[in-house]
């Protein structure tokens, strides 16, 4: 279903966006994988000629948070690929923050890299997808399911992302396009990811800054799920866009958790604090 289908993959240089580029060349796919430099961009074509389907593989240099940026991305996609069919928006910023000391400023740059640099190039590329009666997929997390201690500020941001993803499908779905919400716990670096140096103690140096307790360092806060298969979740992606499923809740335990939230609050909260190691 993917032989010669022209997707972007924003953020797609480094992480759970690169894997998912991977996959999708592998299945004859032509992914742009759009990173914020250009350094990222060529380390990450480098990693990808590694692999099946890796010639064709394009990249650009973008800042999506920055205004313009995300329709030049689709001008470049248009000029590089000749149209586009589908999207991939794995663009994010986690971190450990306590709510109360999180301030308007610090607050905004996580809306700014979760949910408004989306906004702009799936206004863009809208209509090209809806033509092609193609996939928007973005990668929220559980933080948009339910809240944990010290990952506040980042359940604000993802909990928004869901609601804009939300409002996009009520609009693009009669017009044909898919829309789907995919949200992972904590997800493994692959081996030759070119940031995968980065992934060790990543949340480390900010936690002690903040007073946290160690528990908060870990890559799904004070929660113990084991990080995901990246190859094994962008599978499940693909299969989720397959069957043109709205939302991909990962784990399955996590999944049953955030239902519980949702239809029996109190009762789903309790048990969600049992699942933490500590409370916030």
């Amino acid at each position: 279903m993917w032989r010669d289908r022209r997707v972007i993959v924003a953020g797609g240089t480094a992480g759970f966006g690169l894997v998912l580029a991977r996959h999708l060349a592998a299945a004859g796919a032509r992914p742009l994988v759009v990173g914020r430099s250009g350094e990222g961009v060529r380390r990450a074509l480098e990693t990808c000629e590694r692999g099946p389907g890796g010639d064709r593989i394009r990249g650009v240099a973008a800042d999506l948070g920055q205004a313009g940026e995300g329709g030049r991305v689709v001008g470049d996609a248009l000029r590089i690929l000749g149209g586009i069919d589908d999207l991939f928006f794995c663009v994010g910023r986690s971190g450990r923050a306590r709510i109360l000391d999180t301030g308007v400023d610090v607050l905004r740059d996580y809306l700014d890299a979760n949910l408004l640099a989306a906004v702009e190039l799936t206004r863009a590329a809208a209509d090209d997808v809806a033509a092609a009666r193609g996939h928007l997929v973005y990668v929220g997390s559980l933080a948009g399911k339910f809240v944990m201690p010290f990952m506040g500020p980042y359940s604000v941001a993802k909990s928004a992302l869901a609601a804009y993803v939300d409002a996009v499908r009520v609009e693009l779905a009669p017009r044909g396009a898919h829309v789907l919400l995919v949200a992972p716990g904590p997800i493994r670096r692959a081996a030759d990811d070119p940031a995968a140096d980065r992934a060790a103690d990543r949340y480390a140096a900010e936690a002690t800054a903040a007073g946290l307790p160690p528990e908060a360092h870990a890559p799904g806060g004070t929660t113990s799920l084991a990080q995901l298969d990246p190859d094994n979740l962008a599978a499940r992606v693909l299969d989720a866009c397959r069957r043109r499923t709205s939302e991909l809740v990962v784990p399955g335990k996590a999944r049953l958790l955030a239902g519980l939230v949702e239809w029996f609050p109190d009762a789903g909260r309790a048990l969600l604090a049992r699942a933490t190691r500590r409370r916030g």
